[in-house]
């Protein structure tokens, strides 16, 4: 069973009773699959679940109505089940109270009217991946209009949503975690919610120690490289003028990096008592003797 199917699932168990929610989750799904036509309704869904639903709806508006199912064999032998309203009385009335839903703007729409649409939506056209291979929920709209008003409602919740073009349909698509929890919300999968929670604060976590491991080490080797340039040139002074050429601080800071090759500047202040700031500024006189040394014996050789 996938992952999207599971979250569907179990939005299929809660029962709607407020009326906006009711018509507007029936809006989504009709009009996201492209399924009203002048003198008909006929709804083309994979889901038995979904498709069971939506008769149910239609029943509470006494409307005469019929069930049937196709075997396609796109991507795989599957059923596809077909949903047809013939034009009957209370059929103008239903279109019409739908017609009315499109030219509403978020700011016209209830808490319930927003999660019925996008209740609707979901079920009808989204898909939602498995947070342990990557973040992302996506509605495949057959409808230009619909997908730009779901656009515009995510975007007035604040969400990141992103709108694009794929397969011939509209991609309206959330990439960010924590908008696609607030969404599982808003539809009512909370057991979803809460073993989506729980996958992205385990990758989080996980995240977070391989960031200090890698800081950790970045850092070692920081400090490695850092002792290797210092050692070379201390063994450079050394070799050509003997460490009696620097002063007594510089020569007492250059033996204890010789005794400790692969320590860190703090490491080296506590031995020698200094600050990691005063054992920084001996270095850099260390490093201006070994510059001057270094121009000085190759000006020489070069006479």
């Amino acid at each position: 069973m996938s992952y999207t199917l599971d979250v569907k699932n179990e939005i299929f168990l809660k029962e709607v009773d407020d009326f906006d929610e009711f018509l507007w989750e029936m809006y989504g799904v009709l009009k996201g699959k492209e399924a009203i036509f002048e003198n008909k309704i006929e709804l083309k869904l994979e889901s038995l679940e979904l498709a069971k639903r939506i008769y149910k709806y239609l029943k509470k508006l006494n409307l005469e109505l019929f069930i049937k199912y196709s075997i396609s064999k796109r991507f795989g032998e599957h059923r596809i089940y077909i949903i047809d309203v013939p034009l009957q009385k209370g059929f103008r009335n239903l279109i019409g109270e739908l017609e009315k839903l499109d030219s509403l703007s978020f700011e016209e729409m209830s808490d319930e009217s927003i999660r019925g649409f996008i209740t609707g939506l979901f079920l009808a056209t989204g898909y939602i991946k498995d947070p342990e291979k990557e973040y992302a929920m996506d509605f495949f709209l057959d409808s230009d209009s619909v997908a730009y008003k779901l656009f515009e409602v995510l975007a007035k919740l604040d969400k990141r949503i992103f709108i694009t073009e794929k397969r011939n349909k509209k991609l309206v698509y959330l990439r960010n975690s924590e908008d696609i929890m607030d969404l599982l919300v808003l539809t009512g999968a909370i057991q979803s919610f809460f073993s989506y929670e729980e996958v992205t604060m385990m990758k989080d976590m996980k995240n977070k120690t391989i960031r200090e491991i890698n800081w950790e080490v970045a850092n070692e080797t920081k400090t490695l490289d850092t002792a290797d340039k210092q050692l070379h040139m201390i063994e450079y002074i050394e070799k050509n003028v003997g460490l009696t050429y620097l002063s007594d601080v510089l020569r007492e800071m250059a033996q204890v990096r010789l005794d400790n090759p692969e320590s860190s500047l703090n490491e080296l202040a506590q031995v020698i008592g200094l600050s990691k700031s005063g054992v920084r500024n001996r270095f850099r006189r260390i490093e201006e003797v070994y510059k001057e040394l270094k121009e000085e014996i190759e000006k020489n050789d070069s006479n």
